[in-house]
């Protein structure tokens, strides 16, 4: 009679999974998505979102409160739907999500939108490299672009240098079920700044590290924001961040606004595009499409469930057996054991200190990748200043402790060690270990 064992495994798996798709999308109490990315049908960033961290309430904003400015969505694509050029007036293109992700004819169209006069805004946690190549292209002196920065807090306040919203300094933070967290705060570098060149900053994180900045382009710029948790919902919906956003949004042009949704893609994915170096992919990755909608990946999350299982019970059948090896043993430990004994018995304490410091070097080495070498004679010859300098600063032990250490076994070389000095410099070494970072 055949094994029925891995049939019964399987199923089960089946039901966990139905069970599971159940509990997650059928009816119940509402329950908020506190989910900040787009993968998989979340809705993070969303102007048809309600969710804390969707964009209704900034899409609303600009649609209903700015009655001089027509909110014109783009459903297809930047390529064919944003103008080149507009002979009224000047315009805007506004983009908020966790990343951004253009073709070519997307890229070229948008480029040229700008350098006809109009206005680029763009709010994201990463920025296309084949975009910035051309936004930036007079580079400041050894300052290439290589995308944000960023630095983990929980809470930070930001501020913008504009002169009628000089007061605008809040509190911002990230909560999941109204816990704040820890979270990622981009910027820009500063060495990207410089005199030679027109961009400068416009708004500031924590008061120096630079998020809100305006880079011109042809006769227009693009406003380059890191940070779109300011335009979420869950943000905007504090009144204390309303004068921040609208300091921010009084740098739009006064002509229509396109607002992009169609080129929002996760953060990874825009990063992993950019992990190559301004080489664009010529297609998107199928997955790409099948994650965004719900019941296709929960299709492939099956799929993919199934075929693990099947793997690892097939694997189980065909597994060869595996002979039982004898366990090595390190036996290091002995053999410096025993060398040092014979050492010790013959007085040789000169030797035993040479193999203290080279076992000390070694680890300098390997730790801090500070390289001082022992020659036949037995002496350092290349400890130079800089070389106390660096160790002293990288472990936060004074120098002349180090140096201290360093001159006991200089002695001990030199001259014939007795057995005190020979554990005057092991007990050095080892309190050096103890408190080095």
């Amino acid at each position: 009679m055949q094994n029925r064992t891995p049939l019964y495994i399987a199923a089960a798996a089946v039901l966990l999974l139905g069970a599971a798709f159940y509990l997650l999308e059928g009816k119940g109490q509402k329950q908020y998505d506190w989910s900040e990315s787009s993968w998989a049908g979340k809705t993070g960033y969303s102007e048809k979102s309600l969710e804390p961290y969707g964009s209704s309430m900034l899409h609303t904003l600009l649609k209903d409160y700015f009655p001089d400015k027509q909110l014109i969505e783009i459903k297809k694509d930047v390529a064919s739907e944003l103008p080149a050029d507009t002979l009224e007036n000047t315009h805007n293109y506004v983009f908020v999500g966790e990343a951004l992700y253009l073709d070519s004819l997307g890229t070229d169209q948008l480029l040229k939108f700008v350098r006809f006069g109009n206005t680029a805004f763009i709010s994201s946690k990463t920025i296309p490299f084949d975009l910035m190549n051309y936004v930036y292209y007079d580079e400041c002196l050894d300052a290439p672009w290589s995308d944000y920065d960023s630095y983990r807090d929980s809470a930070v306040s930001m501020s913008l240098r504009t002169p009628e919203f000089s007061d605008t300094n809040v509190n911002w933070f990230f909560a999941v079920q109204n816990r704040i967290k820890k979270y990622n705060w981009n910027y820009l570098d500063p060495i990207v700044f410089c005199d030679s060149l027109e961009h400068y900053p416009i708004g500031y994180v924590d008061s120096t590290r630079i998020n809100f900045a305006s880079f011109p382009y042809g006769k227009g710029r693009f406003l380059l924001h890191t940070n779109p948790l300011v335009f979420s919902n869950f943000s905007m919906l504090r009144p204390e961040t309303h004068p921040y956003v609208e300091g921010v949004l009084s740098h739009l042009s006064k002509g229509k606004i396109y607002w992009d949704a169609v080129s929002r893609v996760p953060e990874a994915v825009g990063r992993r595009r950019n992990g190559g170096f301004y080489e664009r992919p010529d297609t998107e990755h199928p997955l790409t499409y099948i994650l965004r909608q719900p019941a296709l990946a929960w299709a492939w999350y099956l799929i993919a469930g199934l075929a693990g299982l099947w793997l690892v019970f097939r694997a189980k059948r065909r597994q060869a057996i595996i002979p039982v090896l004898k366990k090595n043993e390190n036996t290091s430990y002995e053999f410096i054991s025993t060398i040092a004994n014979l050492h010790f018995r013959e007085r040789n304490y000169r030797s035993l200190c040479e193999q203290s410091m080279k076992l000390f070097l070694a680890k300098l080495r390997e730790r801090y990748g500070l390289v001082v070498a022992i020659n036949q004679q037995g002496q350092i010859s290349n400890a130079s200043d800089s070389f106390f300098e660096k160790l002293s600063a990288v472990t936060e032990i004074r120098e002349s402790e180090i140096r201290n250490i360093f001159n006991q076994y200089q002695a001990s070389v030199r001259y014939e060690p007795s057995e005190q000095m020979m554990v005057d410099l092991h007990l050095a070494m080892e309190n050096f270990w103890k408190v080095a970072k």
